[in-house]
């Protein structure tokens, strides 16, 4: 078998179980969030397209963290059924050294890193943007949802709710406690009322009908009592959204156009808060070229005969939790200012680098079998 032809069976052998384990670990990883937020996506206001929905928006955040896996992997799979087969070493047998398997791959993982770079620059925040809307209106649904006749409903911040009956066209009975200004509580009371979601940010629109509105002053003899035909209000549900939306308030969903605008110190951002930023952006360019470094890594592990495949997917296990920690390692440090974001985010996959240069040069200098 010539080297041209080996490499395009090692490209297959590669891809095939990289796009196995990329299908398996954004499933189990999808699954893994989706229970996480049980509390929201099983809701009484929730359907299986709203379900569908979040999982959609979801999906690039997720592939994000599994495409660097699920490659190293592949790759490990790939040229360790090759090394079994002993077409590694036939390869070494012909006077051919194996690491010019290495360019297989490098150019596949060139590719996976330009596709994780588009994902994690323009896709993924949009996606986590789109997510964070639909919590909130599956959020609102459910608390609407959870009006129960003959009961108060107080899960509104600064309102208490009670119907004497609910139905599918609304309310009957209502009675409203408003207690969103302290100085001036308000109590309403209505034949009919609905609570309606209102877009897909913090506010929800309560309509009431054929009603009265009572006001007493605290601090003085005020009283005032008004009636109404129908009457409007929208409420900021603010905590009742933030408090169980995870993704409220978080930098993944800001363009890398707004963290560059905000990592630079101003007034009303302080130098920390300004560098939490720019350690956001530096991690989005750097997490996706811990492929490059994965790619020179695969065949040196996969070549070695002591231990197997077994051996090689654990070597690759450490390789990925290794790129985690010194991943966070750097966010830490950037954050705090001890070394430029941009060398921080990146230190991992130099070093990563670093280590798959070295198990080359040791593989092409003794051969296959020996790296461990």
């Amino acid at each position: 078998m010539s080297v041209g032809l080996l490499e395009r069976y090692l490209a297959k052998e590669i891809l095939l179980p990289f796009m196995a384990a990329l299908l398996f670990l954004t499933q189990l990883l999808l699954m893994t969030q989706i229970l996480a937020r049980a509390d929201i996506l099983l809701g009484a206001g929730v359907t299986a397209v709203d379900i569908a929905a979040v999982a959609a928006t979801l999906l690039p955040h997720l592939l994000g963290y599994v495409m660097p896996v699920a490659f190293l992997l592949g790759a490990i799979i790939g040229v360790g059924r090759l090394a079994e087969d002993r077409e590694v070493m036939a390869i070494g047998a012909a006077g051919l050294s194996p690491v010019r398997l290495v360019r297989v791959p490098l150019a596949i993982g060139v590719v996976v890193a330009a596709v994780g770079l588009w994902f994690s620059i323009s896709v993924e925040p949009a996606g986590l943007r789109e997510a964070r809307l639909r919590f909130n209106e599956i959020i609102k649904r459910n608390i609407t949802a959870k009006v129960r006749p003959g009961t108060f409903f107080d899960e509104i911040p600064g309102y208490t709710v009670f119907a004497a009956r609910v139905g599918a066209d609304g309310w009957g009975d209502v009675l409203i406690s408003d207690r969103s200004d302290p100085t001036a509580p308000v109590l309403a009371l209505a034949k009919r009322g609905t609570l309606e979601p209102v877009g897909s940010e913090e506010e929800m629109r309560l309509v009431l009908e054929q009603g009265e509105v009572h006001r007493e002053d605290p601090g003085g003899e005020e009283y005032v009592r008004a009636t109404f035909r129908e009457a409007g209000l929208t409420l900021g549900v603010g905590t009742a959204l933030t408090d169980r939306n995870a993704l409220s308030g978080s930098t993944k969903e800001l363009s890398q156009a707004e963290l560059a605008t905000l990592m630079v110190p101003a007034e009303g951002r302080t130098a920390a808060q300004a560098r939490n930023y720019e350690a956001a952006y530096h991690r989005r360019l750097a997490a996706p070229l811990a492929v490059l470094a994965f790619a020179l890594m695969a065949v040196p592990l996969a070549a070695m005969r002591r231990g197997g495949r077994a051996a090689a997917i654990g070597a690759s296990i450490g390789a990925v939790l290794a790129q985690y920690l010194l991943l966070r390692g750097g966010e830490v440090m950037a954050q705090r200012g001890v070394l430029p974001a941009a060398l921080a985010l990146q230190l991992p996959n130099l070093v990563l680098v670093a280590v798959g240069l070295a198990l080359c040069v040791l593989l092409e200098r003794r051969g296959p079998g020996v790296v461990r």
